[in-house]
């Protein structure tokens, strides 16, 4: 379980860094486009790359202690399950989108649904004991 934990918190790291360093290559890459404003920039890099560094250095936090690691399993499925959820009503709303946009899609669920389990396992033994 400290493992999905861990994981997803490399993951939203280098994620975060990546747009706060380097935020017109990896929109282009990610959206094929590239935001035209210095505002739309600086929003890139402040939502993407530091939020996704906060959470990803509260994921590592919560890890380390065993009472916070169902809350942070449970913070990685709402975070991602959000992120699923506007990424399918975006889809539906907006309509065709790119092949980037079904990847991180199946990504977020495959991640949603072992979060879901290991939850799953937390409780069941939880309640052996």
């Amino acid at each position: 379980m400290k493992n999905f934990i861990l994981i997803n918190a490399v993951i939203f790291l280098l994620y975060g860094l990546g747009f706060l360093f380097f935020p017109e290559i990896l929109s282009q890459f990610v959206t094929d486009a590239i935001p035209t404003s210095t505002s739309g920039l600086i929003d890139m890099r402040a939502t993407y790359g530091g939020m996704s560094i906060a959470f990803a250095i509260l994921l590592w936090y919560m890890q380390q202690n065993r009472h916070t690691i169902k809350p942070a399993i449970i913070a990685i499925n709402l975070m991602v399950g959000g992120m699923a959820l506007g990424r399918i009503a975006g889809i539906i709303i907006d309509g065709s989108a790119n092949n980037m946009m079904y990847i991180y899609l199946f990504l977020e669920i495959v991640v949603v649904m072992l979060g879901l389990r290991l939850l799953s396992k937390l409780n069941a033994s939880m309640q052996q004991k």
